[in-house]
């Protein structure tokens, strides 16, 4: 059965106060959401003349999905020149990774040379991996999604819950604690920061009418800093968010298409609630230190 699924709305109602973007900002934005290729390579290339961590995750994004091979390329050169010993770590390594996968996977040869020599380059500054027990600097508390809605069916929680751990998983930010979710006192001992990022299916609605079933569904996700399993979530101005977000599916009359039809629904509105919103307020705040 064929299903016809579209993102009717996203809104993040951030609770930050209203300042002007500085420079690295408005770039950032541009290189992100630019229709034009030239205005996202002259984003490109002002942010590689910063230092900025902002500006390193940018381009590190930026190497991994833009759809044009040169920018892509310059994306690759700029990392090589701007990460180095000073760069936070978090970003460096972001960094690092998306060279790494670029010098694989990326579809176009010169890409990848250019992402290999300058992997090659930044070589020394790769964090070591042989302490399997280090704790990471940020943790991310990815918690069980809470279906308000009471119509989600069986299953269709863990689907929402790997879609959102998988999209806060390639921000390079730990999902997981070695023996388990730390404490306050793991966490501070550790130096590491927490967040949590939690959804919940807000509502679900199914409309038949003759042979077909229309679906109709509502997501809201959450970040907040967190303290441990002992501390809980801490809702504070300026590190504290929600993301909310609507779709509509079309489907068949019979239950299982009718399940199927909700999980869609369900699961598009995650994924890009998760990716458009949340991660990017994530990665902010992240970056933003204590």
């Amino acid at each position: 059965m064929s299903r016809t699924l579209a993102v009717l709305a996203a809104c993040l109602v951030l609770c930050v106060r209203t300042v002007a973007a500085d420079t690295v900002d408005t770039n950032v934005s541009q290189l992100e959401n630019g229709k034009s290729y030239k205005v996202r390579l002259a984003a490109a290339l002002a942010l590689s003349k910063s230092k900025d961590a902002r500006a390193v995750l940018a381009l590190a994004e930026s190497l991994e999905t833009d759809t044009d091979p040169t920018i892509r390329r310059v994306s690759a050169l700029a990392l090589e020149k701007m990460i180095d010993a000073r760069t936070p770590a978090d970003a460096r390594e972001l960094g690092l990774t998306s060279l790494e996968q670029a010098a694989k996977s990326d579809k176009d040869a010169k890409v990848r040379t250019t992402a290999t020599a300058s992997l090659k380059t930044l070589a020394g500054l790769r964090r070591k991996k042989d302490d399997k027990t280090k704790k990471p600097p940020v943790f991310v508390n990815v918690d069980a999604p809470i279906d308000q809605s009471k119509k989600l069916g069986k299953g269709g929680s863990d689907g929402v819950h790997k879609i959102v751990r998988s999209a806060v998983d390639r921000t390079g930010y730990a999902t997981s604690w070695p023996g388990g979710l730390p404490t306050s006192a793991e966490l501070s001992s550790s130096r590491s920061r927490g967040f949590i990022v939690a959804s919940t299916v807000k509502k679900i609605d199914i409309t038949k009418s003759g042979t077909q079933t229309q679906i109709a569904c509502t997501v809201a996700i959450r970040v907040a800093p967190w303290s441990g399993k002992d501390g809980g979530e801490r809702w504070e101005a300026n590190k504290a968010a929600s993301a909310s977000g609507s779709a509509k599916a079309m489907t068949g009359s019979n239950n299982r298409d009718i399940a199927s039809g909700v999980r869609d629904c369900i699961e598009a509105v995650a994924e890009d609630v998760t990716s458009r919103q949340v991660v990017p307020f994530l990665k902010r705040i992240a970056q933003a230190g204590p």
